[in-house]
């Protein structure tokens, strides 16, 4: 199978693929790939699409004032559950994001063969790491200890499992030499971003609940903006993912037998489940209108729309009891309906599919 640089072995002979023959040979994996990053003509276009459209994302972390946030912490103005549940959803956050620098880069990245597809990941790496900036900023203009923040997962059951349970279905494709050149390698590479998806799309869910809550009843205004950057930023990756996994599926459809489809079903409502608890831990019996009802229904909700949109059965037909989240994320926490505009034209030269 032609792997990646396979152009550049031997000497040099003019009898190699051509352009066209290069191009339309791409996969997402174990396609051919010459090194060069070559993304014009493209071959996965909607992987440039969402490139574009993370570059007009641009933000920093220091366009956000904590001022309020610091006076009404240090004034007493949140009790202590609000307290407890503000400050569990920012350490498992800051966590999260922290963990998927390293899935991205060292996990799904060095598999993909698509040149445009990299690009797009590399942007996403970027914000993960702004994103980890981005928290680090808030504990410091808050005025929190970060031991307080990053080291509570030492002090705190739930989140110690939590931040485990992530690490072990991180990591199980990262072993040395592994490829994806096999059916059965495939599909755990499938695995891996449909894991990686999860991460994106679910267990950030009920932290960001929490914080644009907070933000909705005039309490910690600046961590509810900096948490609008961020989750505009996570409906792209989310995106990005459910592209990838789907585009894999069209490209290699003998990966997804019943027994793929009844893996990935599971592990997304075990995830679900997983969330529910966890949300429902930081809330306790309930804050400012949230309430472990319907947190839950809530992120079955979620649910759904992750397992419908990589093609899977829904599981839950819960509806969204939060309906004022979309006045605060623009329409676009939940409801994934990118790919139903217009993708601009790009140059296609002369491929063939």
């Amino acid at each position: 199978m032609t792997r990646r640089n396979d152009s550049f072995k031997g000497d040099f002979s003019e009898h190699r693929m051509t352009n066209a023959e290069l191009i339309n040979s791409r996969r997402v994996i174990n396609g051919v790939d010459d090194g060069l990053m070559q993304v014009s003509p493209l071959k996965h276009p909607w992987a440039r699409e969402i490139y574009k459209n993370m570059q007009r994302n641009n933000w920093v972390a220091e366009e956000v004032s904590f001022q309020k946030d610091k006076e009404q912490w240090e004034a007493g103005e949140l009790n202590e559950q609000e307290k407890a549940a503000f400050m569990r959803a920012l350490a498992f956050a800051s966590n999260l994001d922290g963990l998927l620098v390293n899935s991205l880069s060292e996990v799904i990245k060095p598999h993909i063969t698509s040149p445009e597809i990299s690009l797009a990941l590399s942007r996403q790496i970027y914000e993960e790491t702004l994103h980890v900036d981005s928290y680090s900023v808030m504990i410091e203009a808050v005025g929190f200890e970060p031991e307080e923040v990053y080291g509570l997962y030492r002090r705190d059951k739930g989140l110690y499992y939590k931040n485990k349970r992530v690490l072990e279905s991180m990591y199980k494709i990262a072993i040395p030499g592994f490829t994806t050149e096999s059916v059965e390698n495939s599909k755990l590479f499938l695995e891996a971003c449909t894991t990686n998806y999860i991460f994106e799309g679910i267990f950030f869910y009920s932290a960001f609940l929490i914080f644009l809550n907070f933000g909705r009843h005039n309490k910690m205004p600046g961590s509810k903006e900096m948490i609008q950057f961020i989750n505009r930023d996570e409906d792209l990756h989310v995106m990005l993912f459910v592209k990838i996994i789907n585009t894999i599926k069209e490209e290699a459809p003998e990966l997804w037998t019943p027994e793929v489809r009844a893996t990935f079903r599971k592990n997304i409502m075990d995830a679900i489940e997983m969330e529910i608890d966890w949300g429902i831990s930081c809330i306790g019996d309930g804050i400012l209108g949230l309430t472990p009802q319907t947190i839950r229904q809530y992120l079955e909700f979620i649910g759904d729309i992750r397992l419908q949109a990589i093609g899977l059965e829904k599981a839950y037909n819960s509806s969204n009891p939060y309906l004022w989240l979309d006045e605060l994320t623009q329409g676009n926490m939940i409801e994934v309906n990118f790919f139903e505009g217009t993708v601009r034209e790009y140059q296609s030269g002369s491929l063939e599919w």
